[in-house]
């Protein structure tokens, strides 16, 4: 099921405001305190807090993160590169998830965050989340890093909106993480800074 045309766009300003925050602390903001985090390349690259999460942004700024290449022989972790969220260069695409995208992969992806791909279907539609997929890369950088990763947004009742009730992330999907694969920017979407 897609967002409403306003709820869709609201949360696509609220992604743009979230992707020029700087700060890893202040983009924490947009994290529900509750927000997860699930990596299907390296289910060990998972999160069950908002603290965690900006963590991770912290330790990707300073290049701390690794990242397993697929095309490595060897398999070993390698340093990742630039964070593909700063910069001029960088760019994403959004777009509303279509009906088959609606799955939280298998138990190895989830089981760090202690549920099951059935119990976060159900948590996902009990709370009414609405998904967005994000892909972000570096412009230029033929070898540069590619995330792809499905956000989930939930209406919280925290928050500064006039109506008490703000729309935060509330879980991060990372369904690819690696190198640039010449899938950015498809499908016709618009391209985004």
């Amino acid at each position: 099921m897609e967002p409403p045309q306003d709820i869709e766009q609201h949360i696509k300003t609220l992604y743009n405001t979230y992707r020029h925050t700087t700060s890893p602390s202040s983009k924490g903001h947009f994290f529900s305190p509750t927000c997860l985090q699930i990596c299907r390349p390296d289910p060990s690259y998972a999160a069950t807090t908002r603290a965690q999460i900006v963590q991770y942004l912290q330790d990707a700024e300073r290049g701390k993160v690794p990242l397993k290449q697929n095309a490595d022989s060897d398999n070993q972790p390698r340093p990742r590169k630039e964070n593909p969220v700063a910069g001029d260069t960088a760019r994403y695409t959004i777009r509303s998830l279509v009906a088959s995208e609606h799955t939280f992969g298998d138990g190895a992806a989830t089981a760090a965050i202690g549920l099951t791909p059935a119990k976060l279907q159900a948590k996902a539609e009990a709370e009414g989340w609405i998904g967005m997929r994000v892909d972000l890369w570096d412009e230029g950088v033929e070898e540069g890093l590619l995330v792809k990763v499905q956000y989930w947004w939930r209406l919280e009742a925290e928050g500064d909106e006039e109506d008490g009730k703000v729309w935060r992330q509330c879980l991060h999907d990372i369904m690819y993480l690696g190198p640039r694969d010449g899938t950015e920017g498809a499908g016709g979407l618009e391209i985004l800074r």
